[in-house]
């Protein structure tokens, strides 16, 4: 527990999450509800199920499913008022923002948002809006949300991810014997998984043995699949469901390779670096906010599956290379991106809303 900090009084707060599937929501919310937690706070959450449910009940954290009928919505409401959270929190995902929002008029509690990349329509804003404040991970974002959707700017705080850096490092890096290329995050059209598929049918083609993974899950699968059939690509390229074991995930690859038009990924991106996996980024403006500097790892601009092919051959070919990206990255996020600063601006921020009337 930080006790520096715990003579501020504890807090009983309620997460609010979507579908607790691998996603950037997800583990930003596993990492704040453990932190919470060790800090004294008192954690509830609701979310529509998935994967990392389990997980959550692990660290603590008391877990309801958000149900479908009205019977069983009073009853969780009961629930809810006898616990008392000061403050209702949506950290992101499908349809968090909105139970969010049902569940702080019912009970009377101030709402926070986690915005975490683009808000794609004004149903979103509006219930953004109606926050008591708004998080954002970057500067982007709060200019995004400020210029394009009119949310008051006096709600916004930019509060950057936090990262556990993890016990264990792997800087002596080398790869497997067939080395291993993955990406990670939730299968959405938007995400240029394509050029994903494509820099792998290029990589197989240049250096032969080398194993391709898609972790993750989401409505665009089912065409990616169709997609790798179509490339030469069984075989030699996975799609799985990642487990709830961020650790594991990372564990798997020898190199991480993201792609993304919109956004979303760059937690991922951190999370890899934390734990020491040489890194391949598209460049698009969330990732280059969250670096600031070069060698951190190796950007390709969007839509260049070429690039994204080249440089891959060029890590895997100079391990000396993705040494020293290894080294430069981990310290990058134990620097700029300390879990520890992040909790306390939440915490600080929680608890400046239980001194202000909810209007």
């Amino acid at each position: 527990m930080d006790t520096d900090r715990e003579n501020g009084g504890s807090l009983k707060i309620l997460l609010v999450g979507g579908r607790l599937d691998w996603s950037v929501p997800t583990t930003h919310a596993l990492g704040l509800a453990e932190g919470l937690i060790q800090r004294g706070h008192e954690i509830q959450m609701v979310c529509r199920g998935g994967v990392f449910l389990p997980r959550f009940r692990e660290i603590g954290a008391e877990v309801f499913q958000y149900p479908s009928s009205w019977l069983a919505r009073r009853r969780l409401m009961l629930f809810l008022q006898d616990f008392d959270p000061a403050v209702v929190h949506a950290t992101g995902g499908l349809g968090a923002q909105k139970i969010a929002l049902r569940l702080s008029k019912a009970l009377g509690r101030p709402m926070v948002h986690t915005v975490h990349s683009w808000l794609g329509g004004e149903r979103s804003a509006r219930a953004t809006r109606h926050a008591a404040a708004v998080i954002v991970v970057n500067q982007d974002l709060r200019e995004h949300l400020v210029g394009e959707l009119g949310i008051s700017k006096d709600k916004i705080r930019v509060i950057p991810y936090g990262i556990e850096i993890p016990e264990v490092v792997r800087e002596a890096w080398s790869p497997r014997g067939i080395p291993v290329i993955g990406t990670v995050g939730r299968l959405d059209k938007g995400r240029r998984l394509d050029d994903f598929l494509e820099a792998a049918g290029l990589l197989r083609k240049k250096i032969g043995d080398v194993v391709f993974t898609v972790l993750g899950e989401g409505p665009d699968e089912r065409r990616l699949r169709s997609v790798c059939k179509t490339m030469d690509l069984e075989g030699h390229l996975t799609f799985a469901a990642p487990p709830a074991d961020i650790d594991a995930v990372y564990r798997a690859f020898d190199v991480l390779m993201l792609v993304s038009d919109w956004g979303g990924a760059g937690l991922h991106m951190l999370e890899g670096l934390a734990r020491g996996i040489p890194t391949i980024a598209t460049g698009g403006g969330e990732i280059l906010s969250l670096l600031g500097e070069e060698g951190i790892c190796t950007l390709v601009r969007p839509g260049d599956p070429e690039a994204l092919a080249e440089e891959g051959e060029r890590l895997l070919a100079d391990p000396q290379r993705a040494r020293n990206q290894v080294v430069v990255g981990v310290e990058h996020v134990r620097r700029h991106f300390p879990m520890r600063a992040m909790l306390d601006r939440v915490e600080d921020l929680h608890k400046s809303l239980t001194q202000t009337p909810v209007t």
